[in-house]
């Protein structure tokens, strides 16, 4: 597949056979024995998992709340909880404390 640009040359499709994952971080939390990440992998969910620990074929090397850092293969990758997705947590976290 070839995609001509504006100047009439041929430009990449961007087309890419690398395997990426869908990562999504549903929430974290603080307890006395530690810290917890609650991670979500290719619609693959891990539960809360303590920081450091694995979570797939990823490391969690820090929590905080609504951020979370991983590892694989000495690359850090960083998820942040997003406003509303925080939001509706707090929504099922008061809902069920009732």
């Amino acid at each position: 597949m070839c995609i001509k640009d504006t100047a009439g040359t041929p430009a990449a499709a961007g087309i890419s056979t690398k395997k990426q994952d869908i990562l999504k971080l549903i929430g974290t939390s603080y307890a006395l024995n530690g810290k917890f990440a609650w991670v979500e992998i290719n619609g693959e969910d891990y539960g809360r998992t303590r920081e450091g620990g694995n979570v797939g074929k990823y490391k969690i090397v820090m929590v905080e709340m609504g951020k979370v850092k991983l590892e694989l293969f000495g690359r850090i990758v960083e998820l942040k909880l997003l406003p509303e997705d925080a939001q509706k947590c707090l929504i099922c976290k008061i809902y069920f404390q009732v």
